[in-house]
């Protein structure tokens, strides 16, 4: 029954419509407040067990980029000292039998231009992964280098020394960022299914409380249209010519939507 169909009601029509809705669902909603109260206690122990795995990987993460971030920290820092500590060496003439093709393309420099991008560029994963595997080809080309270097260069003890660390510390990096990733992937199908399942729990306990409410609210709306089929429609009819004529209503409006759609047999829904 549509809104035009009530308003065609009269007063006595609408009262018996009214009551007949609230009996039904003084019977309807047990069961449904039931329902509710089951899928809430199903669904707790489901949220917590993904929030704490999800806690627990995300925990992981946080500590795996800090330990990361120090150590790429640290290891820009030795990167910047080895590009002055070769400056200097080649001022003096420590590096005059470089290799020119090494010359061409210097450590430092090609390291600097992967930092920069990990550091300044939104990266995919994908993109992370290829840049950390550059950084570490260079790294093991410079390790065999300096080798070299070392031997046939005694001065250059302080630079290969202070290469060999930072080179150390971006291994270390790169094992760190590895892992970090793996708890990431590992964490997005946790987190995703975290939403849904709170998203159905909050649901649940919103139907659960507002079912409580109309419970609560059946008797005394019982009781009210019963007495104004018996008793007479008089004080209601006033109140509506009051209303009508612009005066305040005496009704508070509650805002206790059904929890789920009801249907009494052969009737529509109010």
């Amino acid at each position: 029954m549509n809104v035009s169909d009530l308003l065609a009601l009269g007063p006595e029509e609408l009262a018996s419509k009214i009551l007949e809705r609230r009996k039904f669902l003084a019977e309807a909603l047990p069961g449904i407040e039931k329902a509710m109260s089951e899928d809430a206690d199903t669904l707790s122990p489901e949220v917590e067990k993904l929030r704490l795995a999800r806690d627990m990987h995300s925990n992981r993460i946080a500590e795996l980029k800090k330990r990361r971030n120090d150590a790429q920290k640290e290891a820009r820092g030795l990167l910047k000292q080895t590009r002055t500590i070769r400056s200097k060496l080649e001022e003096s003439g420590g590096l005059k039998n470089l290799d020119p093709k090494w010359a061409k393309a210097k450590l430092e420099e090609s390291l600097q231009a992967i930092e920069d991008k990990i550091e300044k560029e939104a990266l995919s994963l994908t993109d992370e992964r290829r840049l950390i595997s550059e950084r570490k080809a260079l790294l093991k080309k410079n390790e065999e280098w300096l080798d070299q270097r070392k031997k046939s260069n005694p001065e250059m003890a302080e630079y290969v020394d202070s290469s060999k660390k930072m080179q150390k510390l971006f291994t270390q990096a790169d094992k760190l960022h590895q892992e970090m990733l793996t708890h990431v992937e590992k964490n997005e199908p946790i987190h995703a299914e975290f939403i849904e399942k709170r998203a159905e729990l909050r649901n649940s306990i919103r139907q659960l409380e507002r079912s409580r409410a109309l419970i609560k609210q059946s008797g005394s709306a019982i009781s009210f249209w019963e007495n104004t089929s018996k008793d007479g429609f008089d004080k209601l009819l006033t109140a509506a010519k009051d209303v009508e004529s612009g005066g305040k209503s005496t009704v508070l409006r509650r805002n206790a939507e059904l929890p789920i759609s009801i249907k009494p047999s052969g009737g529509e829904e109010e």
